[in-house]
């Protein structure tokens, strides 16, 4: 699985089960910021199903199942949140017949790609990708930090 389609998975997977908008995500695995925006024009991204409806998910905090099934250039991405308590996902990319298990908590989404038999680990973060790459103290991938040093505020 090309590797940006994943971390763009796991970008929607972050905003349903965590509820958080994010500017970028960062690749723990491979290292460096994706702009979130670029990331969905790219794939062409667009939702054509969710049950329940997203807007109505959205104003209960309940432990909903949510099913959305996105459309992209290179074929359909499924999603499936069996309970948000638990914070778990599965989703299949018919681009390639790639099959995800996955978890998310906090600002991080871990998932196992079956495809790869391997797993990797993307953050969600406010800093837009011309940040230099963060380091593992950073919260917000430095951001706040990388500013208040610039400034001579450390």
């Amino acid at each position: 699985m090309r590797s940006r389609y994943r971390a763009c998975i796991c970008y929607l997977a972050g905003r349903l089960i965590l509820g958080r908008d994010a500017a970028a995500i960062y690749d723990c695995s491979g290292g460096g910021h994706i702009d979130a925006a670029e990331l969905l024009e790219e794939n062409n991204i667009s939702l054509l199903e969710a049950r329940p409806p997203l807007k109505k998910h959205s104003a209960s905090n309940g432990p909903a199942a949510i099913c959305a099934l996105y459309n992209s250039r290179s074929g359909e991405i499924y999603l499936d949140i069996a309970s948000k308590t638990k914070n778990i996902f599965k989703a299949y990319a018919s681009a390639d017949c790639s099959l995800f298990m996955g978890k998310a908590g906090g600002n991080l989404v871990a998932v196992y790609d079956y495809r790869e038999k391997s797993f990797f680990k993307y953050r969600l973060c406010s800093a837009r990708k011309t940040i230099l790459t963060c380091g593992p103290f950073c919260r917000d991938c430095g951001w706040e930090k990388l500013k208040s040093a610039k400034n001579g505020n450390l």
